[in-house]
């Protein structure tokens, strides 16, 4: 059962209303827009969701009940002046700033004699992270799965192995990524592939950490770090566009999930979660 107002079941209870749907993308970095289907910008509680964004379309919803996750088919398709923060949309797709972004979907309902009035309040239809994108020049389409989508894990959780479990950083592993984070500036010089930079750490130190763009047209890219050399990081993959000088990146350390790394580098024995002294597996012949 879904809550609605007093005014909102009066207003259904009505002949004749118009309805909108709202969209709100929330990104892991905090940053929100919100669209509506409606001709016209519509201010719910106090935000402003547009109708001169990229144009958002949507598939039924499919709800069931139990364990199984419900899931939410959407489309954007853009101009081509559509943008996040004036970077075109399907480049902040390519970017992985919308990766892992929520998005929300509510309904509106208004007198049609005052087409822009939201006092009545919104139902909200379906809520989860955006996962799954495709797109290509001017559209984008992804799935919305629902917050059910975190139990769909490997059984069991724990295997004995050498290597620690905990992902670095995660809740398991309990280090801040606050508290690791470095950030710097690209220097003259930079590639696609190879990012020059000043870092204190001795060399090799974010060898399979990440490297995260704040500013620029690669806003939101995040890069792994194959090699860290003296006043360089080589990059698995080439960002999208050339890195600018004096560009804002922030860089976070590697871990290669050794029992040495981890207390050496991290000081986190208490929470190593491998078997670094199991019997090597022996083949019988």
């Amino acid at each position: 059962m879904r809550d609605a107002s007093e005014k909102l079941i009066t207003l259904l209870d009505a002949d004749q209303f118009l309805m909108a749907d709202l969209y709100t993308i929330t990104t892991i970095q905090g940053d929100i827009y919100r669209y509506t289907n409606f001709d016209a910008h519509l201010t719910v509680d106090g935000q402003i969701f547009r109708s001169d964004g990229p144009i958002i379309s949507r598939e039924g919803i499919s709800i069931s009940l139990g364990v199984e996750v419900d899931s939410l088919s959407i489309s954007i398709q853009v101009s081509g002046s559509e943008s996040f923060d004036q970077i075109p949309v399907v480049q902040e797709f390519h970017n992985g700033v919308l990766d892992g972004a929520r998005f929300k979907l509510e309904r509106v309902f208004m007198d049609y004699r005052t087409p822009t009035d939201t006092s009545a309040g919104t139902i909200k239809l379906f809520e989860g992270r955006i996962i799954e994108p495709e797109f290509d020049r001017n559209i984008i389409d992804a799935s919305v799965a629902s917050d059910t989508d975190v139990l769909d894990v490997l059984m069991p959780r724990n295997l004995y192995q050498p290597s620690c479990l905990n992902t670095l950083f995660d809740s398991a592993c309990s280090l801040s990524r606050l508290e690791y984070v470095v950030s710097t500036t690209v220097d003259a010089g930079s590639t696609e592939y190879r990012l020059l930079c000043h870092l204190n750490q001795p060399q090799g130190w974010f060898t399979q950490g990440v490297v995260e763009f704040t500013q620029g047209l690669n806003k939101g890219l995040k890069r792994t770090v194959r090699l860290h050399e003296s006043g360089a990081l080589l990059l698995t993959l080439p960002l999208l566009s050339m890195p600018a000088e004096g560009e804002i990146i922030k860089v976070y350390p590697g871990c290669d999930k050794r029992f040495e790394t981890c207390m050496n580098r991290f000081n986190n024995r208490d929470h190593f979660r491998g078997q670094p002294f199991i019997p090597v597996p022996e083949t019988a012949v």
